[in-house]
């Protein structure tokens, strides 16, 4: 039976990670939110769910504790394996997230997101592939996918010249650089560790809370660039960005371990 947990799934792509695994009987389903009781979006899709295999789990992906606490949680309920490691988590501040580095109020405003943003993009991977290991070592397929973005890869940003997301594309290359060096270090193990691109999907459903309407116009031209660089782009829905995923997922093996698989829209190769 496979497992899987997936790290991140109150809504979102997360939320349809969970709903889309979930409806095969034949899998077993982790997910990790901040706070259960406020993860409506996720409790009303488990409710409808035709299995009783979803198990969702307490965890911030910044408090250590918390995550080493949910590996011991899927551990008691896995038997000690794990098959797929599924990092969703991302910092998404909408105050922050279309800022480039010269539009912060302050030195220290700007420090201080990129210190909340390391947290949860660069440091919160790592400390929860380290916690989640020794389950991976256990299961049968061994993969560690790192929902990444395009946003941190240097080609894209120079072909789309967005100096916008800044801190958010930073650490967003730093959590790629963080799948390479795993893939490096499990090699010889048998693991498949990767960074892969959703693409650009409207999420919007799900928000926790609406965007500020000032943001719009910001977040507008930020679009228009991405279409400018690639006409071809449009909006994916949730469901059909993690269909592509997990037909991905399926399919890599250690080969494509340390690659970062971006999205059709935004595949420069296909261009």
């Amino acid at each position: 039976m496979p497992s899987y947990a997936i790290i991140g799934g109150s809504r979102g792509i997360g939320l349809e990670f969970v709903r889309q695994l979930a409806l095969s009987g034949e899998n077993t389903v982790f997910v990790t939110v901040r706070n259960k009781q406020k993860s409506t979006y996720l409790l009303d899709t488990a409710s409808k769910l035709p299995h009783k295999n979803v198990h969702i789990l307490e965890a911030d992906v910044v408090d250590n504790q918390a995550i080493k606490n949910a590996a011991a949680d899927v551990a008691k309920i896995s038997g000690g394996s794990l098959d797929v490691l599924i990092y969703n988590a991302a910092r998404l501040e909408f105050d922050n997230i279309l800022r480039g580095l010269l539009d912060y109020e302050s030195e220290e405003k700007l420090d201080e997101e990129f210190i909340q943003s390391s947290k949860v993009n660069v440091l919160g991977p790592i400390h929860t592939v380290n916690a989640f290991l020794p389950l991976l070592r256990e299961g049968t397929t061994k993969k560690i996918v790192l929902i990444g973005s395009e946003g941190g890869e240097r080609d894209f940003v120079r072909r789309v010249h967005l100096s916008e997301t800044a801190v958010y594309g930073i650490t967003k290359a730093a959590e790629n650089m963080v799948a390479t060096k795993y893939a490096a270090e499990l090699e010889n193990e048998g693991f498949t560790v990767v960074a892969v691109s959703p693409g650009f999907v409207d999420v919007s459903s799900t928000y926790s809370e609406p965007a500020p309407e000032g943001n719009i116009p910001k977040f507008n031209t930020i679009a228009k660039k991405f279409y400018g660089a690639f006409p071809k782009t449009r909006p994916l829905a949730p469901q059909e960005a993690v269909e592509r995923l997990l037909v991905y997922i399926a399919n890599i093996g250690p080969a494509d371990s340390g690659s970062f698989k971006p999205s059709l829209e935004f595949d420069t190769s296909t261009q």
